[in-house]
């Protein structure tokens, strides 16, 4: 994903596709954001009549998917003033695009 540092905002764009959303920072930069969603299955031990080492059991007990959990990766990209990218990260968070904010501040110089 570092290939992407240097790199002009129009090259990801062309690469990546239209954002999910962009943020306007001043004095003229931007934040890029990209959001996929992804499924987990999150599971736990069930007990069962299986054999101790067989596939898919543990001492009699086998591991059953419960619960699938829903959530979004969203890989961000800082682009500066002349449109190349300087920084990125790589999240998961289970908020979807359209009801993140995003909120940028100025820090002080105290």
């Amino acid at each position: 994903m570092n290939k992407w540092v240097g790199s002009s905002k129009e090259k990801l764009i062309s690469d990546w596709g239209i954002p999910s959303k962009i943020v306007e920072v001043e004095p003229g930069g931007e934040i890029l954001v990209f959001a996929e969603e992804v499924k987990f299955l999150h599971g736990g031990m069930a007990s069962g009549p299986g054999l101790p080492g067989q596939p898919g059991t543990l001492g009699g007990s086998s591991f059953q998917p419960t619960d699938e959990v829903k959530k979004w990766q969203y890989t961000i990209f800082l682009v500066d003033l002349e449109g190349k990218i300087y920084h990125l990260t790589q999240q998961f968070y289970t908020t979807s695009p359209d009801k993140i904010n995003f909120q940028v501040s100025k820090k002080s110089d105290s």
